[in-house]
């Protein structure tokens, strides 16, 4: 397993039982729509993952309303300014996600300067995944993505994550 692999099993083994089992449970939701939600000039999409006590996930796109709350528009986002937006969207919730791709700057205002070179905007790297617990536990998620170029382009984890997630559901 890859040294990726090793620290997202070590993140979801320093957790309590119940909220390992959620977090699992949110992982490979993730993990099932983030290719399918991929595009190339939006990368992959904001999404909201959330766990209500019936163990059924609900996914979500993002408002861009909801977000502009806790985020400035006029700076580059980042995982610090999404904290807020997560809080608010656990509520009720037994735990939330919010999915995103690791290059999502550079297509708020990161994207000008590229254009102006003649430069496309950068494609996503990883798959990020924020989670928040009813318990106050929170944690961040990055999985590596390549594409794989058929007929039509598309999105691939590096890693086997089915095998990572299914490793650490059976610890």
């Amino acid at each position: 397993m890859a040294v990726r692999g090793e620290a997202i099993l070590a993140e979801l083994g320093s957790l309590p039982a119940h909220v390992r089992a959620d977090y699992i449970h949110v992982l490979e939701t993730v993990v099932r729509i983030a290719p399918r939600m991929w595009t190339r000039r939006r990368g992959v999409r904001l999404q909201w993952i959330t766990l209500r006590d019936g163990d059924e996930a609900v996914v979500a796109q993002v408002d861009s309303g909801e977000l502009d709350k806790h985020v400035d528009r006029d700076g580059p986002r980042s995982a610090r300014s999404f904290a807020g937006a997560l809080r608010e969207k656990l509520g009720t919730n037994r735990c939330a996600a919010l999915v995103y791709g690791n290059a999502v700057d550079s297509r708020t205002w990161g994207w000008v300067l590229p254009l102006l070179l003649g430069q496309p905007p950068r494609l996503d790297t990883a798959v990020m995944v924020d989670v928040g617990h009813r318990t106050g536990a929170r944690s961040t998620f990055s999985f590596p993505i390549g594409y794989r170029r058929l007929p039509v382009r598309r999105l691939r984890f590096e890693e086997d994550v089915h095998a990572i997630l299914r490793c650490a559901r059976n610890t």
